[in-house]
């Protein structure tokens, strides 16, 4: 699943800037400030347009127990109340959907402004608003209603960051709701800049290259559709620890007879969390899970009958085109029998004129729009975009249907109404099933599997429709009782339809399912701590390379201290370990060492020098071709890999081997934007650094991006089908957005150690855990 995306993050670190210019003398006035825009958790308020009270009850952490008399008033207190806890939060992903953050922050918003307007984020999500069947508008338009009403009660008491920059947030709609959706989908998407360096640079590398750097099969591959039964479906994707996991098993593997089901989605890590907890209860509807502050309902969890999880197919549902433009007529471009005129929008962007102006300026902004998309920039040259994403679609609707689904077949209709980008959805249910769908528009392409631009006249080059729901992949019980995915291929290549690009090597789900096959009896805190799990199959290997090299050159000294450092290493990256630094570091160096000088010259080359799968295919082939020149063969390469490695951990942690622990190369420091802005804030706002294990192919995923950004587990469901207070589900940070919450980062501590923290549903739990009770009444 999702994230803000990362470029959001960046200008935010940009505009926020200028809030040195408020010269804030101590904290004094900072915690004054972020006091006074507490939220009550007690008592009684007012919240118009209610038929009944609603009652929230929050337990130690503020997690929010919703009860109220109708779906609609329970949709209008969640408003309200993810409200308080993050408004701020909404009010940005909703501008940065919108293109709307210039007018807040100003010219240093603008160039983000122009992409997002350009996409057309802000059209897709007017078009969906214009698609919501009645009963799903009503949803989000009381949950808009509970928004503006907690701004309205809060007067000038606003979150910390509004006062700090001299704005006020406008009234909520239905449209922001949308949009947010579209952000998140957006972040899952992506891909088609892959296509555009593929075309333009990484087909000028010699066929064997390509070969090793662009994997479409992997050995330890596990396909729950179809079979395998000639060449892959399309090339390879560019691979990413950007994804999730989720597993599934029947009653038959567990200690309860029951099925369990867990999820964690894999997003960048954000100070707050994208994730907001709620538990809904309203006649005809028990849900609980994370939604997307600003989207009303559950988006993962569980109901009192069934529990659903994602993760991102990978799909290919988006294709670039080289339109040929008229060089007399700048405006026509060509078709199969002709030339057609280009539609040209008209996007005003409003910006501010300085970062705490209450002036502004608009500036227009022009989108060019051909039959297949918006034209869009990448890698220097303008490019069509067809994209599922911007279609007339809302995804609204499928959750909205999910949440409420009782079974298998309510299941499936409901995520039939989903448009993507493709999720591989997994299900329990109470009566002991379990299934997969792999659920989104596909498009059918006229030729070709989409991995490379087409040319925008060309008949062969457009889609003719899209796979119909009724034949997508799925699975209901299979005989294993198992089900794993992880961003890994699923579909056998005898699927007539193209469902993923590939690419994404099945290390994490590998690790997974050997572990779920490897016992019987599986209990909820066993899946807790599964989803700790750091085994890295890549390193591992690595390690088993040198010491087999090791065991070949017994007399030599280096090698016999490379035997001793790594004798007895599982290959997990746990914080603590010294094996586990080491090799890290020697299979970085060991790309460059071997992939470097084959891509030298290409834009992105040290990126490609540091993609794990080819490099792990090398490690296992040791192919003659690729021993770099200057070396005898692989052994001589391994270890000069490894004394690279030990050279950069002496650089970097010092001489004393003692202080050589993977943490310390994985340090974890996750920042809010405003302690960019203001680095005496950071430790107001930001957790500590960490030293944390996981590494980018574990399933307890954690990758310490160039930027500086991390990505890992942005939440953990682990879902128990024989009793329904058994959830646990533990957030990344915490439930509140407000620094002088004591629930703005309570949740780090669990969430480091991967301690499960209880969801529960029944009325009697719920009492036991409630910590604060609020009244919303007419």
């Amino acid at each position: 699943m999702t994230r803000v995306p990362r470029l959001l993050l960046r200008v935010l670190l940009v505009l926020l800037a200028g809030l040195a210019l408020l010269g804030l003398t101590g904290t004094g006035m900072y915690w004054r400030w972020s006091r006074a825009a507490l939220p009550a958790v007690e008592g009684t308020v007012r919240l118009p347009g209610l038929a009944a009270p609603v009652t929230v009850r929050r337990d130690a952490h503020g997690i929010p127990h919703l009860r109220a008399s109708s779906v609609a008033d329970a949709m209008r207190a969640q408003g309200f109340v993810t409200a308080q806890d993050r408004l701020w939060q909404m009010d940005v992903m909703r501008r940065a959907a919108l293109g709307e953050l210039a007018d807040a922050f100003g010219e240093g918003a603008l160039r983000a402004d122009r992409e997002m307007r350009t996409l057309g984020l802000n059209r897709a999500a007017r078009d969906a608003a214009e698609l919501l069947p009645p009963d799903v508008r009503a949803t989000i338009e009381a949950y808009a209603a509970g928004v503006n009403a907690f701004m309205d009660a809060q007067g000038d008491a606003l979150p910390i960051e509004f006062r700090l920059l001299r704005y006020r947030p406008r009234a909520w709609t239905a449209v922001d709701t949308l949009a947010v959706g579209k952000l998140l989908a957006r972040d899952l998407a992506g891909g088609w800049e892959q296509e555009a360096y593929r075309a333009l640079f990484a087909d000028r590398l010699p066929p064997d290259v390509q070969d090793v750097l662009y994997p479409t099969r992997f050995p330890d591959d596990h396909i729950l559709f179809g079979h395998d039964t000639g060449a892959a479906a399309a090339s390879a994707a560019e691979p990413t620890s950007r994804g999730s996991n989720n597993w599934v098993i029947s009653g038959a593997h567990t200690a309860t007879g029951r099925p369990l089901l867990a999820n964690d989605p894999h997003l960048g890590l954000s100070v707050p969390s994208i994730w907001t907890t709620v538990h809904l209860t309203a006649p005809e509807l028990d849900v609980a899970g994370v939604t997307l502050p600003g989207t009303p309902g559950v988006i993962l969890g569980r109901n009192r009958r069934i529990a659903w999880g994602c993760t991102n197919v990978h799909d290919d549902s988006a294709d670039l085109y080289l339109e040929e433009f008229d060089p007399r007529r700048p405006d026509h471009y060509r078709v199969e029998d002709g030339w057609e005129r280009a539609r040209v929008i008209e996007e005003p962007i409003l910006v501010r004129e300085g970062t705490l102006s209450s002036s502004r300026r608009t500036v227009l902004h022009r989108v060019t729009v051909t039959r297949h998309g918006p034209l869009i920039e990448a890698y220097a040259r303008q490019w069509a975009l067809r994209w599922t994403g911007i279609d007339r679609v809302q995804e609204l609707t499928a959750f909205h249907l999910v949440d409420r689904a009782q079974d298998w077949e309510s299941f499936r209709k409901a995520v039939s109404a989903f448009p993507g980008p493709s999720q591989n959805f997994v299900y329990a249910d109470v009566d002991g099933h379990v299934g997969w769908v792999s659920a989104g528009r596909l498009p059918i392409r006229a030729s070709g599997d989409g991995a490379r631009p087409y040319g925008g006249a060309a008949p062969a080059s457009e889609w003719t429709g899209f796979v119909p729901f009724e034949q997508l992949p799925f699975v209901l019980d299979p005989p294993e009782g198992r089900i794993v995915t992880a961003n890994n291929r699923l579909v056998g290549t005898d699927y007539p339809y193209v469902v993923t690009k590939g690419g994404v090597a099945p290390y994490r789900a590998h690790a997974i399912l050997s572990a779920l096959q490897a016992r019987e009896g599986w209990t909820a805190d066993d899946f807790a701590r599964l989803q700790s799990e750091r085994l890295s199959i890549p390193h591992r290997d690595l390690a088993r390379a040198l010491l087999e090299a090791a065991s070949r050159h017994g007399v030599d000294a280096a090698w016999q201290e490379v035997a001793r450092e790594l004798q007895g290493w599982d290959g997990r990256l746990e914080p603590a370990s010294r094996p586990g630094a080491l090799v890290f570091t020697a299979f970085r160096a060991l790309g460059e060492r071997v992939i470097l000088p084959r891509v030298k010259g290409v834009p992105q080359a040290e990126r490609l020098a540091r993609r794990i799968a080819p490099l792990h295919r090398l490690i296992r082939e040791r192919p003659a071709s690729w021993v770099p020149a200057g070396d005898a063969d692989w052994d001589a390469t391994l270890l000069a890999a490894w004394r690279e490695a030990e050279k950069r951990l002496t650089a970097q942690l010092g001489a004393d081997r003692a202080g050589w622990r993977y943490g310390a190369i994985n340090r974890m420091a996750v920042g809010h934007p405003l302690s960019g802005a203001i680095p005496a804030l950071g430790r107001l706002l930001d957790p500590p650094p960490i030293e944390m294990g996981g590494g980018p192919v574990s399933p307890n995923v954690l990758q310490i991006l160039p930027t500086g950004a991390t990505e890992g587990p942005s939440m953990r469901l682990v879902a128990d089908m024989a009793d329904v207070d058994n959830t646990r589900l533990t957030n990344f940070m915490g439930q509140s957005g407000h620094p002088a919450s004591p629930n703005y980062g309570d949740q780090m501590d669990a969430w480091v150690r991967v301690e499960p923290l209880p969801l529960p549903f029944t009325e009697e739990a719920v009492a036991r855990i409630t910590r604060h009770t609020l009244t919303l009444h007419p």
